[in-house]
Parts: structure tokens; C-alpha cells; sequence
């Protein structure tokens, strides 16, 4: 039955499929107008279109209407032709298209009775006049080629404006993020992290998108970040590059780095210089098989990061050796079809290192993972074209601990320290397979207007088993023969104090996820363009162990916006949108569903001072633990976004964008089954201030029934409603690479508040602060006010000049508000264990702003009039920025006032990376 359901609603959505947009995630199109001298439309003029990008050239003869469209093209620079007997051959070159854009190149044919060919000076467009996509930023090549950052891919949505720390204009950190490569979503299928870390070099660009998108994008309410993949051309072209980052001590000493911990380390003698080192060594080749025919493009990638945080004495180190391989044929004059496979393995010592925890006390990480991408493009006409592909990839990540499995972890209470050993391992198998499909059609004056239907639907089957449990065999390094394998102990100046003990869960959680959306993009009038479309969700959870799906939703998603040409002359548009956004689909929704034999119990001890034994004061059973409510809904976000875009000059840009987001039916936990009684708490920190805060009852701590919920005030000990909302102003500066420079500057306003912070997963049912979740009382005290990631200022400009001699300045400046902090207060145990609780509203302080700035220098060697041989010099952190953006704030614990003068009585846990220098050398031709 199940089958029959899913295949009678993937063929009615493909059903649906006779029309759509004239460009998708990995394409863009090129429109425009012929006309004569007078301004009179010109039917029958032979347009040609041509780039390096594009495989042969295409043509297109213009309608009574003189209008041309080129439809599904690859991102890339472009010539338009256009010929007709008795006017002169006009060309309009440099038109530098990227991915969802579609942009206006109208032409005027001067008459002649001489044939001769003219090349229109006219600068490129920059303006998508019909698109309400708002906010958007294409990193091109010669950005991510020039600007100094990491080369580690994951990172570069944190270049484009509002995002940061992976949260983007307020969404879950992560979760929000739709990770895609060629425009199918290659993330977690647990929680949405990134997964897939591809070679920087072989991208062509990356879109960050996500406001004011139609009904196609769907599945985040963050942003979609998009990787688009090289795919060689007519010419052999080769990329072979090397860097190398050094820390202080390597030699030549001094170049490398230095410190900036002067400040702290009186206070702190074992806070070390945050910094990384960086081996990157990569070779790319691309070219032809048969020239407009099938290209071919390798690259090989040996990346060896070294990362020392502040206050851990040794490297997290990374070792990821990366091929990618990519086909692209045009099988047709109309069908291009493209495949490629990546294969990688991702290898980290002394992951979870950190200022709290020490090198035994880390995992070591093994990661492989295979890729394979497709995509069939098939053009009817220049009024509709098919588009198909798919992914699939494999891998998995399993946690270790850096001293084994038999050894025990101790968190050292009076140092806030982990000591002996990780405490845990963890087994992640992963898998995806993802098929979207989509038919587009230009109706020209059909119901008052010009429409660009686009009709498609999405099908995603994900697998996801999990594994993970605490270490210990029982025999302690400090307690001897404790009697308690796989534990946790906790200790004051190594005096037994708790201990949790977990032998783990082995959870099997599969999901299915079907989405189809319908839009039209109305030309109204030449200046009034309105954007129509509805998507729609429908999402399967499914368990191992379990018949039938246990969890399903379904969800209509509209969203209605328009644009308006402001002057007419399609340099100055209008956008206003209104969207929902249905969160991305994940396992984390219903993994707590696997049967209770996938679970162990959780018991929790504390040290009998009195009989020099551990006591149990707690259990928790896996049997039937948890439950869905009935008629769940899928958390989904309300966007309003208004803004407009001026083409200023050549190949520039400016927008001012406005944005407001609410996140709704988010889903949280609540106990039916629990029970509190009151408990005063006296802060002597805090000036002998009291608090009421929650202690489970001794009838009631063992018994849970939990259920999975939409949450909202009035559940059992829910006493806030549960709620997230962002808006924004954005300011963005877009120069794209013309006359020996380029910038993109950006600022954003903004404010993220609420009572379900914005960390990873908290809107789907894991939004936990310090092992409370939303079904304690204790969680919701003070909670209300500013999120984690609430960075109220955000400024960033990367830019490129070219100057004499051949020599490249490229610079990367961010200055960033620090995340929002709130003073806690950490009980003694209670029936329930130890609470952490806000003494103040939620998020009432932020760190200090962060200035960092990037500096490149560039000196390229022309050899043979082919090759470019570039010497690269790059200062990652100039000024030597020290502001702490991560400090204690458990006052009494981690925070002392009076202590520690440099902090303010706070343990310093993060810094900046120091100053650092790296160098390269790249052979391009």
C-alpha cells in the first residue's frame, strides 16, 4: 500500500509538468528585444548566442514581438549575435550570466545596405528586472579564486551577506542550510550539517539563496547554498596549485605568525594561540573528447589542515584526499547531459579539542563518502525545455576514542576539565538518493500576459543508522573497580561526586520525502512582473523494527511576490515576496521512534559520602518513551522580504533589501508523565538574588512519557509560547570583475529573538541547552529575548584590484557582532541531576564585535602567451584581532567575579586565529 501511495503521487506531480522557468539552479538565461532604429520590434532576426561554458553555439529567430530566449544555460560569459538581411550584424559581448538569473540584453539593428558587423559597446546587465529573488550572492570564480579564506568549501557560505557561523538571516544553525552541489542537496540526512567537502578549485561558483525565492527552492528556511562544478570546455585548460600555511615555530621563524594571548595568559597560563596550519596541494585538468561534443574535466586535492584552538596544547588534525571527475556531453544539438563522481575520506585526530578538553580526552574521526551527480537538460524550443537529475552518495563517520574504549571520562568540576578519555563513541552510516525533475514553457500572450510556467517535483529517499554509547570497563584510573562499565564520572579535586551511565542506542531511521511545486512568473506589462506559485511536502518517517510510517506530514507552501521596473529601462527594480518555507526533512524528527530495543537504559549515581558507595538516583527506561502527537505538522517560516536593486554602472550593482521572518509549528518535547515542585535557589554571586526554579518529584523522576509536539504554551510545563523570529536590513555593493577590480561589500542589521534559540536542530525537536530540553520547566526560565546567533552588525568586503606588474591585491575584511550571552547559574544536584539556569534574559549581553582583515598579493608570470604562473602571498588576520567570542558564563563556575582581571572574572574558552601568513604558487592555463 505504502508503494502504491508514493508512486500515485510522484506521477501525478510529474503529471503536473508541462511548463516552467528559463532557468534552474545550475543554469541561467539570456532575454532581450530586437529592434530598429525607430523602436519597432523586429520579427525574424537570426539571434545567435555563444560562450566558452557552452557547448557549439544556439540560435533563435525572433517573434512578431522581436523577442529572443536562451534558455538553460551554464553560468559563464557570453556573446549575443543577431543578423537580419538588410541591417548591419550587430554582437554584444561580456554578458556574465550565473545561476537563477535571467538577464535582458536588448539589441537595436541599424539598416544598411552593406553587409558589416558592429559590436555594441553596451555594458552587461546586472539586473534580473522579473526575479523576486532577493538577497542572493553569486561568489564567482574570480572571487573565491582571489579572496583569501580557508579553501575549505563548507566555509564559504559564511563569506555572502547575513550568514554567519553557519546561521543564516536567524535559521538554525545548519539545519536551516541546504547544502546542494549542482543543485541536489547533498547534506546530513540526520540534521542538515554539511556533509559532502568538496576541492575549492574545481568550483565555477556558489549561489547563496534565500529570500524571495519561488515555489522551486524549497526544503530550508535558512539559505540554499548551491556549488555549481567545472566541466572543462573546448580548450585543454589545467590548474596545478600549492599552499602551504605555517605556524610560528616552523621555519623560517617569524614569518609564520604570532601571538595573541599576551593579554590573558598571566590569567590563564595554559591558554595557548588559536591558529591553523594548512598544506593544500591540488591538480585539475579539463578539456575535450570531442570538441562540442563530450568534455571531460579530473581534479585530485590533498588537504591537510592542522587547527589549535585556544587552551588545548595539540592539533586537530585533518587529512582529506579528494578526486572528482566530471563528464559533459551534448548528445543532441538540444540534450546535454552531465555526470561526475566524487570520492573522498575525511581523517581527524583530537576532534572535540578544546579549552575544556584535554588530547586523551578527544575522538579520532574516520569519514569516506562517495558522490555521484547527473543531469539531463533537454530543449524542445526556446519556449520550453525538460531538466532531470539526480544524486546519490554513501558514507559514513565513526568516532573513536583517541585512548579506547575501556577507559573511562572524568569532567573535573573544580577545573572544568575532561580528563582520561572521550567518554563516548559514535557510529554514523549515512545514504541518499534524490531525483528532481522539471518541464518549463514560455506562453506568450496567454491570460493577459506573458507567463514563464514552471512545473517539477522532488523525490528523496534517505538512510540514516546511528550508533553510540558511553566507554568504560568498569576499572577506573582514579576510582579503581568502580562496578559501573560504560560511565561518565564527575569529581571535585578527584573526590567522587556523579556518574552517568549509558550503554547507548543503535537507531535505524530512514525517511522518504515527495515535493512538487507549480509557479508562473506573469509579465503583466513591460514593467510589472508578478510571481505565483504554491510547493507542496509531503514527508515519511520511517524506523527500523517498526511496520508503516511514524511520522507524516504534509504541508501547502504559497508564495506570491511581484517586481516592478521602476524607470522602464530595466536598470532599477521593485521586489516585494511573501513566501512559507517548509523546513528541511530529517531523521532527527523520528529517530526516538525506533523500537526500545535499538535503546539501553540511562541511570544516573551519586556518591554515598556517608557508605563510600554509588547510589542510583535515577533511570531512565527506553519503552515506549516516546510518542507523536496526533495531526503533527512540519515546522515551517513566514518571510516577508521588500527591496530594491539599481544597476549603478558597468557590470554594478546596488540593493536594499528588508526581511522579516517568523518560524512556526515548531516542534519540541513536553512529560506527561512529569511532575515539579517548587525550589528557591539563592545566587550569592548575584548579590544573594533568589530564583524559583524546578525539582522533579521523587514520585515522578523515573517516569516519563514524552510526546513530540508542535509546542505552545499551556503544555504540560511549557510556560512561554514557543517562538523565533528574525528581521533584517541589508545593504549590498556588487562590483562584479571588469576594468582591473572587483568588490562586493555588504552590511546587514539585524535582530534574532525569540525562546527557541537558533543552534543546530533546535526547531525540530533537539533544541536542548545544558541537557535540559523543552520538556523542564527549569528550560524556560528567562528564556525569552535575544538568540545565540543574533549578530546585530554584520559588515563584509572582499575586493580585488589588479595592479601594475602583473601583481593581484585582493582583501576579505568581516567586522561582526559577537554571539549573545546570558548569565547561568549551575545548581546542586537535584532529583533530577544538576539544572543549569538563566539568571537574566535570554541573550542580554553579546561579545564585542570582531574585525578581522585578509590580505593577498598576487604576482602572475605570463609564459608562452598560454600560461599564467602565480606567486601567492596572503595575511590572514592582520591587525592581530584578540576579542574573546567565547567565555564562561556560569557565574560561580566558569565566571568567578574578582577573578581573572583580563576577563572580567570569566574562563577564556575562544579567541581569533592569530595573525598568519600563507603562501602559493598556482599554473593556470
Amino acid at each position: 500500500m505504502k508503494a502504491k501511495s508514493l508512486a500515485a503521487l510522484a506521477a501525478l506531480l510529474l503529471a503536473l509538468a508541462p511548463a516552467a522557468f528559463s532557468q534552474s539552479r545550475e543554469t541561467g538565461a539570456i532575454v532581450g528585444t530586437i529592434t530598429d532604429q525607430q523602436g519597432e520590434a523586429l520579427p525574424g532576426v537570426t539571434v545567435t548566442v555563444s560562450g566558452t561554458n557552452l557547448m557549439g553555439t544556439r540560435t533563435f529567430v525572433t517573434d512578431r514581438q522581436g523577442s529572443y530566449r536562451f534558455p538553460a544555460l551554464p553560468p559563464g560569459v557570453y556573446s549575443v549575435k543577431a543578423e537580419l538581411q538588410g541591417f548591419k550584424t550587430v554582437i554584444r559581448e561580456d554578458i556574465r550570466l550565473t545561476t537563477t538569473t535571467r538577464l535582458t540584453a536588448d539589441l537595436a539593428m541599424v539598416q544598411s545596405v552593406v553587409e558589416e558587423e558592429v559590436t555594441v559597446q553596451a555594458h552587461s546587465p546586472t539586473v534580473d528586472i522579473k526575479s523576486t529573488e532577493t538577497a542572493s550572492v553569486t561568489l564567482s570564480n574570480e572571487i573565491l579564486r582571489n579572496i583569501p579564506y580557508s579553501q575549505f568549501t563548507a566555509d564559504i557560505v559564511n563569506m555572502a551577506p547575513g550568514v554567519n557561523d553557519n546561521v543564516a538571516f536567524g535559521a538554525s544553525s545548519d539545519t536551516g542550510i541546504a547544502y546542494t552541489v549542482d543543485g541536489v542537496n547533498v547534506a546530513d540526512p540526520d540534521a542538515g550539517s554539511a556533509w559532502v567537502f568538496l576541492d575549492h578549485n574545481i568550483i565555477e561558483e556558489a549561489k547563496v539563496m534565500g529570500v524571495g525565492l519561488p515555489a522551486e527552492y524549497g526544503n530550508f528556511t535558512g539559505v540554499i547554498f548551491n556549488l555549481v562544478t567545472k566541466s572543462g570546455g573546448n580548450q585543454l585548460s589545467g590548474h596545478f596549485e600549492f599552499d602551504f600555511q605555517g605556524k610560528k615555530s616552523d621555519a623560517p621563524k617569524g614569518l609564520w605568525g604570532t601571538d595573541n594571548n599576551s593579554q590573558f595568559i598571566e590569567d590563564f597560563p595554559d591558554l595557548t594561540t588559536p591558529l591553523n596550519k594548512l598544506l593544500d596541494v591540488n591538480a585539475h585538468l579539463g578539456g575535450p573528447i570531442k570538441k562540442d561534443k563530450l568534455w571531460f574535466y579530473v581534479g585530485l586535492q590533498y588537504y591537510h589542515q592542522q587547527r589549535y584552538p585556544a587552551g588545548f596544547p595539540e592539533a586537530l588534525d585533518y587529512k582529506e584526499p579528494r578526486s572528482f571527475f566530471k563528464l559533459t556531453s551534448q548528445l543532441t544539438p538540444s540534450t546535454n547531459l552531465t555526470a561526475s563522481v566524487e570520492v573522498d575520506t575525511y581523517l581527524r585526530k583530537n576532534r572535540d579539542g578544546s579549552a575544556t578538553v584535554t588530547p586523551e580526552a578527544t575522538v579520532e574521526q574516520v569519514s569516506p563518502e562517495v558522490v555521484a551527480n547527473f543531469s539531463l537538460t533537454h530543449i524542445f524550443g526556446a519556449n520550453s525545455f525538460f531538466d532531470v537529475k539526480g544524486a546519490y552518495f554513501w558514507g559514513y563517520y565513526y568516532l573513536d576514542p583517541t585512548t579506547g574504549k575501556d577507559l573511562h571520562t572524568h569532567l573535573e568540576l573544580s577545573t572544568n576539565r575532561w580528563l582520561y578519555n572521550s567518554g563516548y563513541f559514535y557510529y554514523a552510516d549515512r545514504s541518499r538518493l534524490q531525483v528532481n525533475a522539471s518541464y518549463t514553457h514560455y506562453a506568450e500572450d496567454f491570460i493577459r500576459g506573458n507567463h514563464d510556467f514552471k512545473f517539477g517535483v522532488e523525490v528523496e529517499r534517505s538512510g540514516t543508522r546511528s550508533r553510540y554509547g558511553y566507554t568504560g570497563n568498569g576499572q577506573d584510573a582514579l576510582f579503581g573497580n568502580t562496578g559501573l562499565p560504560f560511565t561518565q564520572f564527575q569529581d571535585y579535586y578527584g573526590e567522587p561526586y556523579l556518574a552517568y551511565q549509558y550503554e547507548g542506542y543503535d537507531k535505524n531511521s530512514p525517511y522518504t520525502r515527495i515535493e512538487g511545486f507549480a509557479q508562473d512568473s506573469w509579465q503583466i506589462t513591460s514593467r510589472l512582473n508578478l510571481n505565483l506559485g504554491v510547493r507542496l511536502s509531503q514527508n515519511w518517517g520511517f524506523v527500523k523494527g517498526v511496520s508503516g510510517a511514524v511520522y507524516k506530514t504534509f504541508r501547502v507552501a504559497p508564495r506570491l511576490g511581484f517586481t516592478y521596473d521602476i524607470l522602464g529601462d530595466k536598470t532599477t527594480v521593485f521586489k516585494a515576496h511573501y513566501g512559507r518555507y517548509t523546513e528541511g526533512m530529517f531523521a532527527s524528527y523520528h529517530d526516538r521512534l525506533n523500537p526500545a530495543s535499538a535503546f539501553k537504559d540511562s541511570v544516573g549515581y551519586y556518591w554515598d559520602t556517608d557508605f563510600h558507595e554509588w547510589v542510583e538516583f535515577s533511570r531512565t527506561v527506553y519503552e515506549e518513551l516516546y510518542k507523536v502527537a496526533d495531526n503533527i505538522k512540519h515546522p515551517y517560516m513566514n518571510q516577508f522580504v521588500v527591496g530594491i536593486e539599481r544597476e549603478l554602472f558597468k557590470d554594478t550593482s546596488f540593493s536594499v533589501n528588508y526581511i522579516n521572518r517568523r518560524w512556526n509549528d515548531i516542534i519540541g518535547l513536553y512529560d506527561k508523565l512529569a511532575d515539579y515542585d517548587p525550589y528557591t535557589v539563592t545566587v550569592r554571586d548575584l548579590n544573594n538574588k533568589q530564583f524559583q526554579i524546578w525539582e522533579r518529584t521523587d514520585e515522578t523522576v523515573d517516569t516519563h512519557e514524552y510526546i513530540i509536539a508542535n509546542i505552545k504554551k499551556g503544555d504540560p510545563w511549557i510556560s512561554l509560547d514557543p517562538y523565533r523570529k528574525y528581521w533584517g536590513l541589508e545593504f549590498v555593493f556588487n562590483k562584479r570583475f571588469s576594468n582591473r577590480w572587483q568588490l562586493l561589500a555588504s552590511y546587514v542589521y539585524s535582530k534574532a529573538t525569540g525562546t527557541i534559540d537558533n543552534g543546530m536542530a533546535d526547531d525540530i525537536g533537539y533544541g536542548s541547552r545544558r541537557s535540559m530540553n523543552t520538556d523542564d520547566p527549569n528550560f524556560w526560565i528567562s528564556d525569552e529575548g535575544n538568540l545565540t546567533y543574533d549578530p546585530t552588525h554584520q559588515i563584509k568586503v572582499q575586493g580585488t584590484y589588479i595592479l601594475p606588474l602583473g601583481i593581484s591585491f585582493s582583501a576579505y575584511y568581516r567586522g561582526i557582532t559577537g554571539e549573545a550571552w546570558t548569565t547561568e547559574y549551575r545548581t546542586p544536584r537535584l532529583n533530577q541531576g544538576r539544572v543549569t539556569f538563566l539568571a537574566e534574559p535570554r541573550g542580554a549581553n553579546h561579545y564585542k564585535m570582531t574585525n578581522l582583515l585578509d590580505l593577498r598579493l598576487e604576482k602572475i608570470f605570463t609564459l608562452q602567451s598560454r600560461y599564467r604562473l602565480g606567486v601567492i602571498f596572503d595575511v590572514f588576520n592582520l591587525f592581530n584581532d584578540s576579542t574573546i567570542t567565547s567565555w564562561g558564563t556560569r557565574i560561580g563556575y566558569d565566571w568567578t567575579p574578582g577573578d581573572y582581571p583580563s576577563s572580567d572574572g570569566h574562563e577564556v574558552l575562544s579567541l581569533p586565529n592569530a595573525r598568519q601568513a600563507r603562501v602559493g604558487i598556482r599554473l593556470i592555463f
